[in-house]
């Protein structure tokens, strides 16, 4: 393989993985709350290793990381006392089996127990870090644009709303949860608010993200054609060898 086919086949490489991301935004784009991901890539120089000039180099496509778009996706109406919505910066904080996890995702119902829990049955936590529980015999359930619960004996808790300097480093933990280091801090109510009967829809653009994947089949195809031209090249200098021979 000479070197127009190993630049090539980097950058075929490169597509292949943005189309992995591009594909598993379409796939989320009805799921709550969900943020699409874009790839970021570098150019990654190398020699060319060619005798006749040592100062020959190849530039290659490297990934180096994904980032996250963080804006809020479309909150729409449901119903559900125990749909909950955030507008501005901010996760919930659940009781997830390995530890405290967060997530935008305000789908809740109450368990067996009276908690307040995910769709996956985790507790969502209130601003003591304990999981929120309804008191028995009770049905009224309001939450205001702060987090402050009411039921009908009165106030019971505050939902916390957990915000973070560096969202970018928070680690995806499936389910629509993440996973940080850093201490979270309270939400800012002049940035922060939360609206009950409401979900967030995912932020993913279908039209972007089909625009984005046409481009990258394009750009993949000719990277293909680049490398069947090389292909080419070398098999007719092997015929014409092969003759003078």
């Amino acid at each position: 393989m000479q070197l127009p086919s190993y630049v090539a086949l980097s950058q075929q490489t490169a597509l292949q993985r943005q189309v992995e991301v591009i594909a598993n935004n379409l796939a989320n784009i009805s799921t709550p709350a969900f943020k699409s991901d874009r790839l970021i890539f570098s150019e990654f120089v190398q020699s060319a290793g060619d005798p006749a000039d040592p100062t020959a180099t190849m530039s290659f496509v490297r990934e180096v990381g994904s980032v996250r778009d963080l804006r809020d996706g479309a909150i729409a109406p449901t119903g559900n006392t125990f749909d909950f919505a955030i507008q501005g910066p901010g996760y919930f904080a659940v009781q997830a089996p390995g530890g405290t996890r967060y997530t935008r995702n305000g789908t809740f119902h109450l368990d067996g127990q009276g908690r307040v829990v995910t769709v996956d049955n985790f507790p969502v936590l209130d601003s003591s870090n304990s999981p929120i529980t309804m008191r028995t015999g009770e049905s009224r359930f309001e939450v205001t644009a702060e987090g402050q619960i009411s039921t009908d004996s009165g106030t019971l808790a505050r939902i916390q709303i957990a915000t973070f300097t560096d969202e970018q480093s928070m680690k995806k933990a499936g389910a629509g949860l993440y996973e940080t280091e850093e201490t979270p801090r309270p939400a800012d109510p002049k940035q922060t608010s939360l609206r009950q009967g409401m979900i967030e829809g995912s932020n993913v653009q279908s039209i972007l993200e089909v625009t984005s994947l046409i481009e990258v089949s394009r750009r993949y195809q000719m990277a293909q054609n680049v490398m069947s031209s090389e292909n080419d090249l070398q098999t007719k200098a092997i015929q014409q060898l092969g003759r003078v021979a």
